[in-house]
């Protein structure tokens, strides 16, 4: 049974290891986030999470086009889409304000007893894995700044979402 708040879990299981900058939790019907780590100061809001913004985006005509950006939606969009039939969705992956890169997506991650959907998302010095399980979605996002690297947040975000899905998320 969860004891705590899901923030403080986050901190314990992911930011805590020193192989996660930030981390946070949204469920899969909604992809809004409810919790998110570094707790302190709510530093994790800062990073993961930006409201609704403008960013400038190319399109296929090479010019700019001013698009609002929604991050739940973008990545939304991330989790459900088949990089193999349709290809990365069309505004990106937005988190915490930055654009990242998915590299790498797999539908049928096995750990422990459990399948999910595993996503490797970069940008220069930085990296997001994102896990998602029948319910929740989990973002544990990499600092190559902070001595982080992309091996060691994926264990870490492996351990939390075999939590999850002990938990029944």
């Amino acid at each position: 049974m969860v004891v705590g708040s899901w923030d403080q879990i986050l901190q314990e299981w992911c930011v805590d290891t020193q192989h996660i900058a930030a981390a946070a939790l949204a469920q899969t019907s909604d992809y809004q986030f409810y919790a998110a780590a570094p707790v302190e100061g709510d530093a994790g809001w800062g990073i993961i999470y930006k409201e609704d913004h403008d960013e400038q985006i190319m399109q296929q005509d090479e010019t700019e086009l001013t698009v609002k950006i929604n991050e739940a939606t973008t990545l939304k969009e991330t989790v459900e889409t088949d990089l193999k039939t349709s290809g990365p969705s069309k505004n990106g992956l937005w988190l915490g304000g930055e654009k990242f890169k998915v590299v790498q997506k797999q539908d049928d991650f096995e750990s422990k007893d459990a399948k999910f959907i595993w996503i490797l998302a970069t940008r220069p010095k930085k990296g997001v894995h994102i896990i998602a399980t029948k319910a929740s979605i989990l973002v544990c996002m990499y600092d190559e700044e902070k001595n982080q690297t992309s091996g060691n947040c994926k264990n870490a975000a492996i351990a939390m979402a075999d939590y999850l899905v002990s938990e029944g998320l």
